[in-house]
């Protein structure tokens, strides 16, 4: 840890140590955590800035720093937006974008100042090749983030359409 220190200002020790706390990056160590710091891009967004709009191609997954960013989207039905979720720091959205480049599905949009580390798929394909250990570990990450929102989804339908059940059987 003190040769760390030594070679690297502690900007780039307080990132790596900010990289570690990131479900994404769980079990990198700090020397492959410096080659990722190399594939972020760093970006502020001032409050009310949209990040990207309900429909724009993804190409980009966000880590929050420090800021928060909301997440809406728009329903045709009603033709209103509605605000589904809030990201705070140390969390990321957006991840779909690393798998396929397809329309986002929400808008985001920093609620307050927001600093995020953007990845932007073509900077993971690289990370792939060059240092596949690092890939999988990534990938395996990123399926389990997916699986964990795609399963509370799930749950909260179903909570949902018990709800309705017992509302209709009385």
């Amino acid at each position: 840890m003190k040769l760390f220190k030594f070679f690297y200002d502690e900007e780039v020790f307080e990132k790596i140590n900010f990289l570690k706390n990131i479900r994404l990056f769980c079990g990198i160590n700090e020397k492959d955590l410096i080659y990722i710091l190399e594939s972020l891009t760093e970006r502020i967004y001032l409050k009310g800035e949209t990040v990207f709009t309900q429909g724009d191609i993804g190409r980009a997954l966000f880590i929050i720093v420090s800021g928060k960013i909301t997440l809406t989207v728009f329903d045709k039905e009603t033709k209103k937006t509605k605000q589904i979720a809030e990201v705070h720091p140390g969390e990321m959205f957006g991840e779909m974008a690393l798998l396929e480049e397809m329309p986002r599905t929400a808008t985001a949009t920093a609620a307050e100042d927001t600093k995020v580390l953007m990845m932007f798929n073509s900077k993971l394909e690289n990370l792939f090749l060059s240092k596949p250990k690092i890939g999988i570990i990534i990938a395996t990450q990123l399926a389990k983030v997916m699986s964990s929102r795609l399963r509370a989804k799930i749950e909260t339908a179903e909570a949902m359409v018990m709800r309705n059940r017992r509302s209709t059987d009385k």
